[in-house]
């Protein structure tokens, strides 16, 4: 089947305007019915690209229509062959009665393109077992990736370079999506190491895939030092943007559709003046189960952690029904973390070895020493962050910097309610408040807003308390630890999707599975 990408591609066309026909389901088939105003209800909203894609969809449907009518003649192209059939004792084609199969050229043909003099031609095919070994260390590098089982990032890094110079010294700083697709491809033919092996992928979209990856990030930093009338600058279309205000929405505006009863409200009122005891626990745990509709309207509102707890002061001094309300949420892999941490966390550490600033991290840790922090760390490190953005603004984090995203120790003895007011503004979304030595603490607090809230004695049954509290008030990870965190929801717990993670957590992803212990 034809593809409308590479059709497009080669006709000189924007990424930005091919993703749009291609989000919105649009083949090739259904591309050569469309009209302008067509196009302008599905985003294309330049004038000229408009009328660009109609003289394409207009050649590609004469040259089908062409195609069409050269089978038309049986015998003969010249026109007069029909009347000689016609004619008693004509010595050609008269083997069989007279009749005109009309042949349609397959629907799925791909008529030449009209080029115009600023329509790049398909461009020539870089191949880079061809150009790795020539270049400095290509040997070094080579030999490394066949032996090597888990890939460190500098291997990654160094092989990204390598590949985009020589992409970018063949075809230029703006090669096409099949140019890069098929680079991808023959990276991880060539090392299997460097393979993402998320289930469902085909192993080469970490380095290139619809507009993103590895190659995509490097040619983006190498084309910064073009002049600005050189860059090609990618625009959102407005259904792009239109789209994303909606899926913002879509939760707050179905829970709008389910009505408050007087029910849930009275429930809700009982447990909120009613203080948790030994007698009234199991009462509490019931019609907390009960309002769970209700509740996630009100949380899906988006009011503050502060606001939420004030109306359900349970979720403070009875933690456990955050565990709870995450299981209502989602029933199936409440306890993924907790179930398979203990063999992960020794998988993590092998692979964050691979990276130089992470094995210096895990190298200050003794024998001894909380290996679930250490492992912890050694995640925090591979997939940091380093720069961030906060209300639109670009800030720099150190890797030490963004482990405070995380945990903070203080020494026994201190206030934790007090530290936990005291806390400074940056730390806007929850972390946890470590009592006690630094690799050692006693006791675990989940910082919400200005509210301490236990979480028990282990740092793991505490980072599984602070995830879910994520989810149970609807906040945000915070943006040091934005990858961090998507590795534990994607990889662990399984509640977000691995294929939209960044290509930065499902390669370190691919390196933790690559560990054999």
């Amino acid at each position: 089947m034809t593809s409308l990408h590479e059709f497009l591609e080669k006709g000189g066309f924007e990424e930005d305007v091919i993703s749009i026909f291609l989000d919105n389901d649009i083949d090739y088939d259904v591309f050569l019915t469309l009209s302008e105003d067509d196009m302008k209800e599905v985003g294309i909203m330049s004038f000229g690209a408009r009328r660009r894609l109609s003289m394409v969809i207009k050649a590609a449907n004469g040259a089908a229509t062409k195609g069409y009518s050269q089978h038309d003649s049986s015998c003969s192209d010249d026109a007069s062959i029909t009347s000689d059939l016609d004619q008693p004792g004509s010595s050609s084609c008269q083997t069989s009665p007279r009749t005109t199969t009309r042949m349609a050229p397959s629907p799925h043909t791909v008529p030449s393109l009209p080029m115009k003099d600023n329509m790049p031609l398909p461009s020539k095919r870089f191949s880079l077992a061809n150009w790795l070994p020539d270049q400095p260390g290509g040997d070094d590098l080579i030999q490394s990736l066949k032996n090597c089982v888990v890939v460190s990032s500098q291997q990654r890094i160094r092989l990204v370079k390598v590949a985009v110079t020589g992409l970018t010294e063949t075809l230029g700083l703006y090669p096409t999506a099949s140019d890069k697709t098929s680079l991808a491809r023959e990276m991880v033919q060539m090392f299997p190491a460097v393979k993402d092996t998320t289930p469902g992928l085909e192993g080469h979209e970490h380095f290139y895939n619809n507009g993103s990856g590895f190659l995509e990030y490097k040619l983006k930093n190498s084309r910064m030092s073009l002049p600005q009338d050189k860059k090609k600058r990618k625009r959102r279309s407005r259904q792009e943007l239109e789209v994303a205000a909606k899926s913002a929405k879509t939760v707050v505006a179905e829970d709008e559709e389910e009505p408050i009863t007087p029910g849930d409200q009275e429930k809700v009122d009982w447990m909120r003046y009613s203080p948790p005891t030994g007698d009234n626990q199991k009462k509490h745990r019931d019609l907390f189960i009960d309002t769970f509709s209700f509740r996630r309207k009100i949380i899906n509102g988006s009011p503050t952690i502060t606001d939420v707890l004030c109306q359900f002061p349970r979720l403070q001094d009875m933690p456990e029904l955050i565990n709870l309300e995450f299981q209502l949420l989602y029933p199936d892999q409440c306890d993924n973390f907790i179930s398979r941490w203990g063999r992960m966390k020794e998988q993590i550490i092998l692979a964050g070895e691979g990276n130089a600033s992470v094995l210096v991290q895990i190298q200050k840790f003794q024998p001894d020493d909380n290996r679930d922090l250490c492992a912890l760390t050694a995640l925090a490190f591979a997939l940091h962050k380093s720069v961030v953005q906060v209300r639109g603004t670009s800030t720099s984090s150190s890797r030490e910097n963004s482990l405070l995203f995380l945990v903070q120790s203080i020494p026994e003895g201190t206030d934790v309610e007090a530290a936990a007011k005291a806390k400074k503004p940056v730390y806007q979304q929850p972390f946890l408040l470590a009592l006690g030595p630094a690799r050692r603490p006693v006791q675990y607090f989940a910082v919400l807003d200005k509210v301490a809230v236990p979480c028990g004695t282990s740092l793991i049954t505490a980072i599984d308390r602070l995830f879910k509290c994520h989810f149970v008030f609807n906040v945000h990870y915070s943006p040091a630890l934005l990858h961090f965190w998507h590795f534990i929801a994607a990889f662990i717990y399984e509640v977000l999707d691995p294929h939209t993670v960044k290509p930065i957590i499902r390669s370190f992803a691919s390196s933790v599975r690559a560990v054999e212990l």
